[in-house]
């Protein structure tokens, strides 16, 4: 008889003051699960002494990556994080069994307390091969020739919006051809991805208005984000005496 199980290891930082209240929520969430006869699938550890992040792993029987997901909310809401986090996990098996193996990955917007993407390899593989033909260029060969006039920085936002690109083509192939398309029509100017002043990832709206890429990449705080030469625009003529 084979055995499987799901195995995952990772930190998740709340704070060096909020520990042992991160692990009271921990405790909370197993007496709520444990009242509808469920067992909490993970175990969640103080990281090391002095540490800001709770150390969430499957405890060694075996884990459940929903349980983790609802903790991290939980614990978003009560120290009011913020930002992107995920994790990964592997299905793994005691017996060398067809489909006893695979893995997946969640990223989560902890702010929003939202999900922002998933995969799971069992599905995303058999997506690919019922295509019957091969994955959709990426958004990176697309883009090279603008990024590579713009200069590549690695440390970019660019490279989240590559990411959420891909996500897309990967539901859409079609939408490969709409974006190859569209940089076919856009003059040079209008296809940078850097400001020129200050080298921050940047979009056009539908009015021809230049934005920087906010942190949050959910919407434009026209005051920090606008674009230095739109900003300039905005700003009334000062008339001489």
């Amino acid at each position: 008889m084979a055995n499987y199980w799901t195995s995952f290891s990772v930190l998740l930082p709340v704070g060096a003051g909020n520990i042992e209240a991160a692990l009271a929520l921990y405790a909370q969430l197993e007496d709520e699960l444990e009242a509808d006869s469920q067992t909490v699938g993970f175990l969640a550890e103080e990281d090391a002494p002095n540490s800001d992040a709770v150390w969430l792993w499957d405890g060694g029987d075996g884990g459940n990556p929903e349980h983790v997901i609802a903790y991290a909310f939980r614990c978003a809401e009560a120290f009011s994080l913020d930002g992107l986090w995920g994790f990964h996990w592997g299905l793994t098996c005691s017996r060398p069994v067809l489909d006893g193996f695979g893995g997946g990955a969640q990223v989560l917007d902890l702010g929003r307390r939202t999900s922002v993407d998933w995969v799971d390899t069992k599905h995303w593989l058999a997506g690919q091969l019922g295509k019957g033909e091969a994955p959709a260029v990426s958004a990176e060969t697309i883009l090279q020739p603008v990024i590579a006039a713009q200069g590549w920085n690695a440390d970019s936002q660019v490279f989240v919006l590559l990411g959420f690109i891909n996500s897309l083509i990967a539901a859409d192939p079609s939408i490969a051809d709409c974006l190859r398309a569209h940089l076919a029509e856009v003059s040079e100017a209008e296809r940078e991805l850097f400001c020129r002043q200050c080298g921050r990832a940047m979009f056009i709206t539908d009015k021809g208005i230049s934005h920087h890429v906010g942190s949050s990449l959910y919407g434009i705080d026209d005051d920090r984000d606008r674009d230095h030469t739109a900003v300039a625009e905005t700003e009334p003529e000062t008339q001489a005496d």
